[in-house]
């Protein structure tokens, strides 16, 4: 037996010089490991003479590696976040602009229609012998809007600047929720990769405890290979947190108008519900704390939610507009008025005045003119406006429907969420921290086996995957009650 054990190290440092086979052997050996694990247990004794030599240097799971990948390059808090994405987010920059042209509107609106000039001179005998009799004349042309069209279109135009007060104000409450979404995300990308090595470390405890156990010849070469696996499997999921760190910070940059440079991490120190820590946080409450009634929160949220606000604004300023387009059936005046004057020769040709100069003569005219609504009074133009004003209406009732189930919604969101929160901190991982430790220990004194030991570890790891999913959840129905609601969170 103790040649055979002395053949196998050889033939195994053999492999390790041979880089290709070596990866062969260590890919039939994972494939392989099930089998070995089901093979009798006899067959653990004749394994006791196999060292710690014979495992591959790049299978064994290394202790002194990172146990966080994360290396973040800056550290920014949620507040800081909201006041940068008001100052620089592009859709915020960009709706602004609505304002200043709602004001040139204002200024369209309350503007006087200028009055027209204008002059006929003419030459030639047409102008110049009576006989032809075409005077001279300058004068000046103007519109008179009726019915107060001026003052309704003037009207309608403030209307609309204050709906597009509304509108940027409701785009600045979405940008708030959003940077709340994007800024529990990452938090929870951090935590993510906090979890991970969380679960690496149990595992690697469990490798030290099985390699201790192969050395003193109580454990099997399977068993360590076993324990190997467990801990090898945390590295694609750590490359997954280092990824989903990544795309989280991109994410948070993009809403508060940066625009990324490089690959980078921003830390967040808002996570302590992850480490289940109990202090107010800038993202959700205490979990302890009481929620207000359902019926308390209706009526704030029917009255501030930015859509309603804006909705009812739009029916306003379509309201007036229906005025507006009511006016229009009344025709506008059109005034001409000014001066003729003649410029005939003093004398005549043809001895039309024979022995006497003609005079200048002088004159004044005014032409009044307007559109006769005979056959169409608008009528096309009025209907349209009255029922794109009783479509606000009925959109305004649709809304409120809707109001009201999002808060419904999102408030027993928060309730389960908290709860399962509060379950999973109080009982469920406690409980299996406590079965997972007893399995590793009676696994370490000889009383049980691994695989009791690994799926101890594993409902701890479980466990572990809830809890974190239940915070998820929790800030997720937060962020969802923040905007069924429509005002900021104050915590």
């Amino acid at each position: 037996m103790k040649e055979l054990s002395c053949l196998h190290r050889e033939v195994w440092m053999t492999i390790r010089r041979i880089p290709k086979l070596a990866s062969l052997l260590r890919t039939a050996t994972l494939t392989l490991l099930a089998l070995l694990i089901q093979l009798p247990a006899g067959f653990a004794a004749q394994e006791k003479g196999i060292t710690l030599d014979a495992i591959p240097d790049d299978f064994k799971a290394k202790e002194n590696q990172p146990r966080r990948l994360v290396m973040p390059q800056r550290s920014i808090s949620l507040t800081e976040c909201f006041d940068r994405a008001h100052e620089a987010n592009k859709e915020i920059i960009a709706s602004r602009y609505n304002l200043p042209v709602q004001q040139e509107a204002i200024q369209i609106a309350s503007a006087l229609a200028n009055p027209r000039f204008n002059l006929q001179y003419g030459f030639g005998n047409a102008f110049t012998i009576i006989m032809a009799g075409n005077p001279q004349q300058f004068g000046w042309q103007s519109d008179i809007r009726t019915a107060g069209k001026r003052s309704k279109a003037l009207n309608v135009a403030n209307a609309n600047y204050s709906l597009a007060e509304l509108q940027v104000a409701a785009l600045m409450f979405d940008v708030h929720n959003r940077v709340r979404r994007a800024y529990a995300e990452q938090a929870a990308a951090e935590a993510y990769a906090s979890l991970i090595e969380a679960e690496r470390k149990v595992a690697l405890d469990l490798v030290r405890i099985s390699e201790k156990r192969f050395q003193t010849g109580k454990g099997s070469y399977s068993d360590l290979l076993q324990a190997e696996v467990a801990v090898l499997q945390f590295d694609t999921q750590r490359n997954q947190a280092q990824l989903r760190l990544q795309q989280a910070t991109s994410a948070l940059s993009l809403i508060v108008g940066e625009v990324p440079q490089q690959v980078e991490i921003i830390d967040v120190d808002d996570n302590g519900l992850f480490k289940l820590s109990v202090e107010k946080s800038e993202l959700v409450p205490r979990v302890d704390r009481p929620l207000p009634l359902l019926n308390e929160l209706l009526p704030v949220a029917d009255f501030q939610r930015p859509e309603m606000k804006v909705n009812v604004q739009q029916a306003f300023s379509d309201r007036r507009a229906l005025t507006l387009a009511k006016s229009q059936r009344i025709p506008d005046v059109f005034i001409d008025t000014g001066m003729q004057f003649t410029t005939f020769y003093k004398q005549q040709p043809y001895l039309l005045f024979p022995g006497a100069p003609v005079p200048e003569q002088l004159g004044i005219y005014l032409n009044i003119n307007a559109e006769m609504p005979i056959f169409y009074q608008k009528q096309g133009e009025i209907l349209q406006a009255a029922s794109t004003w009783r479509q606000d209406y009925e959109q305004i009732e649709q809304l409120r429907l809707q109001i009201a189930t999002d808060v419904l919604t999102a408030y027993e969101s928060v309730n389960v969420a908290r709860a399962n929160v509060i379950k999973s901190k109080q009982e469920l991982l406690p409980e299996a921290v406590r079965v997972a430790t007893m399995a590793r220990r009676r696994y370490e004194v000889g009383k049980g086996d691994l695989a009791s030991a690994i799926l101890a570890q594993q409902q701890y790891q479980q466990m572990l995957s809830s809890y974190f999913d239940s915070v998820v959840a929790y800030q997720t129905a937060w962020a969802d009650l923040e905007k069924a609601m429509g005002v900021p969170l104050k915590l």
